[in-house]
């Protein structure tokens, strides 16, 4: 295993038996791991950190201690420690400002009460409840009872099969990848894997987790910002082209073919140049890796596009190619693009971590509505996005419960909450967000 430098140290973790798994571990290898550190570990006692921390730190001098990347050399955000006076409180202390440090003892005590209540440990409550797993259950079972009539090429599955494995899937594979599913990080890695619709977990993790989480909005370090880019500019800092000035209309044709894109075009650009999107360096892998991902890719090509040619006329065999991966893409694309990607979002920066996640972040509708509840269930929790960001390692079954503690304490901070009354509001602001970047 290769270092990573966390705080200003670097720390070579090998022979560490981490409970999330070797995942994380192999993520943050010769990066600045000290944002994606504070992000998965908020509710864990930091000397019990700091103490495991200790053993694993090696000289920087050592020829390992490099940064894949020379932009993580310099620092985003600001870790000031701030130790609060309440001494019930958890965490007790944190290399964070007073607005985080509250954020996370309130939202911890949500949690302590929640562990208590269950009788389990506060971070397995942050987990999927048994409720969650049922709800998942459920969406697994109406999902896997289209596929019988879908693979005899019935005409209404198009619709339906895609539309079930959306609803199942986004349910499962985002919060797999944030270790969000289980404390078994077998579970969560295996989770990742249900979206083979939609993205290589490989390079899902280089886009999701290392890049734009990490680094949400931030100019050449949030992949997000720099996808499409001939074709759709979400930030001025990108250089305006031609094409950006039909924008507003071109941005519906993608979304038709993002999650194909994600799936088998970007792991070959990805490969080729070292980097996604030019924000985020490749996680060196050996050979035999990358060859194991590539067979992989060919395999998932063969189940999504592939095996129709061989029960189906051409052109029914190009619609059961074509049209479910159009529907997850779309799916996709409404639950993902309207959560960063607004007027009010883009090209804004706080030095503050958890400031510059409320910042940059944008939540959407009421859980108290029939529409809110579908617009949740649709998009897995994605529009809870404020509170996505700031505890990503969070189930997103617990997130409507935590979204009054956010707004209280960024009231009480004077930080701006950006919200909207439901997702056609937060669609509208999309498509003026796409205007007004159309000019130069």
């Amino acid at each position: 295993m290769k270092p990573m430098k966390i705080h200003d140290k670097w720390y070579n973790m090998s022979g560490f038996d981490h409970p999330g798994g070797p995942v994380m571990m192999k993520l943050a290898e010769n990066r600045n791991a000290t944002a994606l550190f504070e992000a998965h570990h908020p509710f864990t006692s930091r000397k019990y950190l700091e103490t495991i921390l200790k053993k694993y730190e090696t000289d920087p001098s050592n020829g390992d201690c490099t940064f894949l990347d020379k932009r993580d050399s310099a620092e985003e955000f600001v870790w000031p420690m701030y130790e609060s006076k309440d001494e019930g409180s958890l965490p007790e202390q944190a290399p964070v400002s007073p607005f985080a440090l509250e954020l996370r003892q309130r939202v911890g005590a949500y949690l302590k009460t929640e562990a208590k209540r269950r009788g389990v440990s506060v971070i397995q409550a942050s987990k999927a409840t048994p409720a969650r797993w049922a709800m998942i259950t459920l969406f697994s079972v109406l999902f896997l009872a289209t596929l019988p009539s879908f693979v005899a090429g019935e005409t209404w599955t198009l619709l339906a099969t895609p539309f079930t494995y959306w609803i199942m899937g986004v349910n499962v594979f985002h919060d797999g990848s944030h270790f969000g599913l289980s404390r078994n990080w077998m579970v969560n890695h295996v989770g990742t894997y249900v979206g083979w619709w939609f993205s290589s977990p490989l390079v899902w993790y280089h886009q999701h987790v290392i890049g734009h989480h990490a680094y949400p909005n931030i100019p050449h370090r949030d992949p997000d910002l720099y996808h499409n880019g001939t074709f759709e500019r979400h930030t001025k800092t990108l250089r305006h082209r031609s094409m950006h000035r039909h924008q507003m209309y071109t941005w519906a044709p993608i979304w038709l073919i993002g999650t194909f894109a994600m799936n088998f075009l970007k792991p070959v650009q990805m490969f080729m140049s070292g980097y996604y999107n030019r924000s985020v360096a490749v996680v060196q892998f050996t050979q035999g890796r990358i060859v194991q991902h590539f067979l992989g890719r060919v395999l998932v090509f063969c189940l999504c596009h592939v095996w129709p040619f061989f029960l189906f006329s051409v052109g029914k065999a190009f619609a059961f190619s074509l049209v479910p991966v159009s529907l997850v893409s779309l799916c996709f694309m409404i639950s993902s693009q309207v959560n960063h990607l607004t007027d009010e979002n883009v090209d804004t920066r706080s030095d503050d971590y958890y400031k510059h996640q409320v910042l940059t972040g944008h939540s959407f509708g009421d859980m108290n509505t029939l529409a809110g509840w579908l617009v949740y269930t649709f998009t897995g929790g994605l529009n809870f996005q404020i509170e996505h960001h700031l505890f990503p390692c969070i189930n997103h079954g617990h997130l409507p419960y935590i979204q009054p503690i956010v707004k209280q304490v960024c009231a009480k901070h004077n930080v701006f909450y950006h919200e909207s009354t439901g997702l056609g509001h937060a669609l509208q602001k999309y498509y003026k967000h796409m205007t007004s970047l159309s000019t130069p």
